[in-house]
This record gives structure tokens, sequence and C-alpha cells, in this order.
């Protein structure tokens, strides 16, 4: 029992090892860059890493490639933000429920995916499901698209390039035009729009909340596909964008 745990320690020491030469050299770094700089052996080294990036602290842009930290260390402390986030946010949350009786879900950005942060449920029998803590890429979702389609050009890039780089290389560059006009859409109607494409049935609509001073967070409204037909979307879309237009004209 004192040698396994000893073990452990010993993993656990080397896992943080390789975090903080990740975050002292500020760069991405081969895994031959890593042992050395690590002072490990290589295989040690991917086995480590390869659990850090199965657990999201790391990311490795392509198989073979170099690594890099990735945003979800920076969300270990953000978890303590995520009250403020709410309290900012749950007014807006608050009204959209009690206007429509429909789920009402607020999302953060980490990395590249969107972290469900609060959720209110609709009182309705037939609905969808999801729990805080439940994450999502963030360009399958409403919620991570009307986020990322408000932030500046060069990160936006950033991130859209780093998405893509975990499609199939078969279809990529179409996928990534595809990406890219989507979020150029959501951008100039304010809103994000997405139907059945996280869950079968499900649409959403959703909108950042950078104008609660929240670049990185959102809200959307879940609605079962058969309770979404074109009157009930456009006021839904219209109760969201003067959501934000009321914040805005008393900011």
């Amino acid at each position: 029992m004192v040698q396994a745990q000893t073990m452990s320690i010993a993993v656990v020491d080397k896992a943080f090892s390789i975090l903080e030469v990740l975050a002292r050299t500020g760069r991405e770094l081969t895994l031959a860059e890593l042992a050395a700089e690590g002072r490990m052996p290589k295989p040690t080294v991917y086995r480590i890493l390869k659990s850090l990036r199965d657990l999201g602290y790391v990311e490795q842009a392509d198989r073979g490639g170099a690594y890099a930290l990735s945003g979800r260390l920076a969300s270990l402390r953000a978890y303590g933000r995520d009250e403020v986030v709410r309290q900012k946010a749950l007014p807006v949350m608050t009204r959209l429920h009690v206007a429509f009786d429909e789920t009402v879900n607020l999302g953060v950005l980490e990395g590249l995916t969107i972290r469900y942060a609060h959720v209110i449920e609709t009182t309705q029998p037939l609905r969808w499901i999801v729990k805080p803590g439940a994450r999502d890429a963030f360009h399958t979702t409403a919620l991570g698209r009307a986020i990322v389609a408000h932030l500046p050009g060069e990160q936006q890039s950033r991130l859209v390039t780093k998405a893509c780089a975990t499609m199939p290389a078969r279809g990529r560059k179409l996928a990534r035009a595809g990406l890219e006009k989507e979020l150029a859409s959501t951008c100039s109607r304010g809103c994000a729009l997405e139907e059945e494409e996280t869950v079968a049935g499900v649409a959403c609509v959703a909108i950042s909340l950078d104008f609660l001073g929240e670049p990185l967070a959102a809200v959307s409204v879940s609605v079962p596909v058969h309770r979404f037909p074109a009157p009930r979307r456009s006021a839904l879309i219209g109760a969201l964008l003067a959501a934000r237009e009321a914040a805005v004209a008393h900011a």
C-alpha cells in the first residue's frame, strides 16, 4: 500500500513538473523538448501528456505535434467567478424563463469548449436537461458561437484554427469556411442559432454577455423543435436582442 501511494505521488510530481515547464517556457514544446526540460524518459512524459491531454489540461494541435497548456488550468481559478457571472446573467435568464418557460443556460468559454455554469429548467414535461459542469465543443453550440463571434479577430481566428485541427483532414477546409461564415452571420444578427447539432430534436438561440462585461460567457434558450415554429423563433430572437439592447442602454 505504501509503495503504491509513493508511486502515485511520484506521478503527480512528474505531471506538475511537465505543466510547470510548459508554463515557464510560454510556448509549444515537443515531446523530446519536454523530456529534456523535465529530465524524464520520453515514454514517461508521453504517458503523462496523454492523460493531461485527455483531461483537457494540455492541447496538441495534431497527432505527433507539439504540446501547449490549455485554458482549463486557468478555469480552475475561474470556478470562483461563476457566481459573479451568474449574478450578472440571472436577471436576463429569469426574464427569458418567465416569458417562454423553456430551459435557459449560462455557458462560459474554456479553451475550445463551452462549460455550462448555470441552468434554469423549463417546467414543461418534454425538456432537454443539461447539468452544470457539462461541456460541448464551442463550434457545435449556439453558446460557443455567440461568444467566439464577438471576440477580437485574432483571438477568434486562433480558436477557429484549433477547433478545425480536431476535425478530420478530409473536408477540414470546407468546415472552416462554414464555421467562419456562421460566426460572421452570428455577429451580424446579434445572436447564434443552432438546430439539432448537439442534441437531436433540440434547437437553441444564444447571445454573448459581452454587453455585461463578460465576453467569455453567453446565455441560451433551448427549445424542443416541435415547440419552435417560425413565429416563436422570431419572438425568442427578439427577446434576446431586446435584453442586450436594454442592458446596453442602462450601462
